[in-house]
């Protein structure tokens, strides 16, 4: 049954080329990525063939199908204070401590599947299932990444880009949807 409105036609997004990668993909000192990076972000969705319009995209537009396996992070040696060993990355939630290891990434949102503090967000339904995405490159520069959230991503009281990665600093606060908020603490470097 036809209702008479004239529809606009529909407008997909460009494809982006191998070489629009990721913010994460890209060395932290500025450099060429490597192949291995650009190998990773899929041009098109395994399962319906369809065109994925960003590289950072986690499941396809069209099917909703995961478009790649998130890579758990990997084991990595972390930093000793007083004996005690901790990530070099945490962000300090209220009643809880996120750890990122160094050159690791840790998946923010609801979905137990993808992140391993889901029960920190079990009873926030503001809170996407893959909200955000928080890392640390080999060289030790820490970022957010906004996962395409549903109520957004925040640095410091600036929205984070849909899709966009902005660079943390020791002290900053990331605050997840409305009222979900945490304090970066982030190792300096001991100079000596």
């Amino acid at each position: 049954m036809a209702c008479g409105y004239e529809l606009a036609e529909a407008v997909r997004p460009p494809t982006r080329s191998p070489d629009d990668l990721r913010p994460d993909d890209l060395p932290p000192d500025g450099g060429e990525p490597t192949a291995e990076a650009s190998a990773e972000a899929p041009t098109t969705c395994p399962s319906c063939g369809a065109d994925v319009p960003d590289p950072a995209n986690l499941v396809c537009v069209e099917c909703l199908q995961e478009l790649a396996p998130r890579p758990r992070p990997p084991a990595t040696p972390m930093t000793r204070h007083e004996g005690v060993v901790v990530d070099p990355l945490r962000l300090l939630f209220p009643g809880q401590t996120v750890g990122v290891p160094s050159a690791g990434t840790v998946l923010l949102g609801r979905d137990a599947e993808y992140s391993p503090f889901a029960v920190l967000f079990a009873d926030r339904d503001h809170v996407s299932r893959r909200h955000a995405s928080v890392g640390l490159g080999p060289e030790g520069a820490a970022w957010v990444r906004d996962e395409f959230s549903t109520n957004g991503t925040f640095v410091n009281g600036v929205q984070v880009p849909s899709g966009g990665t902005v660079r943390l600093a020791d002290g900053d606060v990331v605050r997840i949807a409305s009222d979900v908020t945490a304090q970066v603490e982030l190792d300096r470097p001991v100079t000596g």
